[in-house]
């Protein structure tokens, strides 16, 4: 089967490249395809493109309609949004194996946020025009789809309760607690993780100043939090996490 691949105009100037044999084993783990069979799948994998955004270049700007379902293979886009005059403030990021605003995609609804690239960033390009046709070919990659879409709005619904409900200092303490979970660290005890993003980022993306980001790392020494550079050593993750109510 030859491979067709299309334009994706909301994305700025990245490089277009096929799939590696790497890219189709990530691509393959995503939920996008978790009912899917076989057929689906290769069919869906023959005609998605890999997009390399660099660092700081734009994946998708806000308010641009989708024409595609783009899934993250390696790197990390910041999910932000900005008002006229002021900074971009970071509402999410996307990681690795993880979809780019699938909600938006799936009903061809504008973007919410724009997304751009933390560090240079490989992307999977599904076209809608092909999900759609697979969707009519097999019923278990469309309830994909829609678990896709709902998943996301748990997500934004756990976002909005985390913003209400945990002060500043709680919200830093999740943070540390949830990368300390998805790097495979013990649940109690002391552990040892390393930032992903930079302080700027960071301080963005849990709703703080840089200047309040850095003074709440500085108290938090006195609950055996240690940040130096990246790396951060905790003396109890079970404290920490209780203290966070996660």
């Amino acid at each position: 089967m030859h491979a067709t691949f299309h334009s994706h105009p909301n994305l700025d100037g990245s490089l277009e490249q096929p799939p590696t044999a790497e890219d189709r084993r990530r691509l393959r783990r995503l939920p996008l395809f978790a009912g899917a069979n076989d057929a689906t799948v290769q069919d869906l994998l023959a005609r998605t493109p890999i997009n390399v955004v660099q660092r700081h270049q734009l994946a998708v700007r806000e308010g641009a309609v989708p024409n595609s379902v783009m899934a993250v293979l390696s790197g990390r886009l910041a999910l932000s949004t900005q008002m006229s005059g002021e900074q971009p403030i970071v509402i999410g990021i996307v990681g690795r194996e993880e979809m780019v605003m699938p909600g938006a995609a799936i009903v061809a609804s504008p973007y919410p946020l724009s997304a751009r690239a933390i560090e240079e960033t490989r992307i999977a390009v599904v076209p809608l025009t092909d999900l759609w046709a697979a969707t009519e070919r097999d019923r278990g990659f469309a309830m994909d789809l829609a678990r896709l879409a709902s998943g996301e709005w748990q997500g934004l619904l756990s976002m909005l309760k985390d913003y209400r409900l945990r002060s500043a200092p709680q919200r830093f303490a999740a943070y540390l607690v949830r990368l300390a979970k998805e790097s495979g660290r013990a649940e109690s005890g002391s552990v040892e993780i390393e930032l992903v993003d930079d302080r700027k980022t960071l301080a963005s993306l849990l709703g703080m100043t840089p200047e309040n980001l850095s003074r709440t790392i500085a108290q938090f020494r006195d609950r055996g939090v240690v940040v130096s550079g990246r790396l951060v050593s905790i003396l109890d993750i079970a404290a920490l996490a209780a203290f966070a109510g996660v």
